[in-house]
């Protein structure tokens, strides 16, 4: 690795962003796939979000091998917090930043393929893979473009159904961008990502899509494809829904059957997050949990008129009862169905 000073990388072209929990297992291969990037001229800031295992020692180590990693150490406060915390120590005059979760590996020529190939665009959306624990992989990219906000409208909807626009990762972003919006991520433990995005999206003069997967998700053993419930998670579903509303008009978008389309998605993983092993409610707090949802006006309103096949068809005819119990039955099915048969629900879930 290159060994140089952290006085010659007060400046460098572009930054990485890490937050890293209790990742003792993964952090050093994720820690060298950004630190041996074919572009070199890289600080790579991987902030320690209160971990309780070997986290800190192993970055400590590996600072000691290559003075382009900076680590800081934090208390647990979530990866949005993570993440801001970063972007405050990012040197001025960076001209880029990358975004990597500390289980994630980037290729080799990630940063210089984004920024040869970006066209100069404000953000540049890669593709990426998802790789399953029995070796399986999804790969999610999008044709190659360049979008200006007199032509983005055109492609938002497919971009967003893509799964392009749902994770702050696998992108580069000029930093100009950020710092002069001041943007920061919300402070919510799920879908912090996305509203990220679309404050980017706003403010940007040009997008651009890459086909090329320069990013790997890895799925671990015994992860479950069932997200964590999360209290808040049908709060921000609404949220992010509000603010993709807003872009659609901003860009012209004018069908809005995509964007349907996601948000119920958003709101079918609310109910089936209820039904996930690590979810400690009783099943009258479930019954609570799903009546709020049920009785929300945005989830009635955008629940009809839904782009997608049948399993999104009868699911929002569910919804559309207003019935707590065949809610409850329903995506506690969907819940066990997605762990006996994890390979046909994550093509369900993901699926464009």
């Amino acid at each position: 690795m290159n060994g140089e000073t952290a006085t010659q990388q007060k400046t460098p072209r572009a930054a990485v962003i890490v937050p890293a929990y209790n990742a003792e297992a993964t952090i050093e291969k994720t820690v060298r796939s950004v630190l041996n990037q074919s572009m070199g001229d890289l600080l790579l800031i991987v902030v320690d979000d209160g971990s309780t295992d070997e986290t800190a020692a192993i970055l400590e180590r590996l600072q000691g091998e290559d003075a382009r990693l900076l680590p800081i150490r934090i208390p647990n406060g979530g990866p949005a917090r993570a993440r801001n915390v970063a972007l405050e120590a990012v040197p001025d005059g960076t001209e880029y930043l990358m975004f990597s979760d500390a289980d994630d590996l980037l290729s080799p020529d990630a940063l210089e393929y984004a920024i040869k190939n970006g066209g100069g665009a404000d953000l540049v959306l890669m593709g990426f893979s998802i790789l399953q624990p029995d070796g399986s992989e999804n790969r999610y990219f999008e044709p190659q473009a360049l979008y200006t906000p007199d032509t983005l409208g055109t492609a938002l909807g497919r971009l967003y159904k893509a799964n392009l626009l749902n994770q702050v990762w696998g992108k580069l972003f000029r930093a100009a961008l950020i710092q002069k919006g001041n943007l920061r991520f919300a402070d919510f433990r799920w879908g912090e990502d996305r509203l990220f995005i679309y404050d980017c999206l706003e403010r940007a003069g040009s997008v651009a899509v890459l086909p090329e997967i320069r990013y790997q998700y890895i799925m671990h053993p015994g992860e479950s494809l069932i997200t964590r419930y999360y209290d808040k998670k049908p709060d921000v579903c609404v949220l992010a829904d509000e603010r993709m509303q807003e872009l659609c008009e901003r860009f012209g978008a004018e069908d809005q059957r995509d964007f349907r389309y996601m948000f119920m998605k958003g709101i079918f993983s609310c109910m089936t997050t209820l039904f996930s092993p690590k979810c400690t409610l009783t099943k009258e707090e479930k019954e609570a949990e799903i009546r709020r949802i049920l009785e929300n006006e945005h989830v009635r309103a955008r629940s009809s008129d839904v782009f997608g096949g049948p399993a999104v068809q009868a699911l929002c005819a569910v919804i559309r009862t207003g019935s707590v119990p065949l809610s409850y039955a329903a995506f506690s099915f969907v819940a066990k169905a997605g762990e006996a048969a994890p390979r046909l629900f994550t093509r369900l879930k993901h699926k464009k």
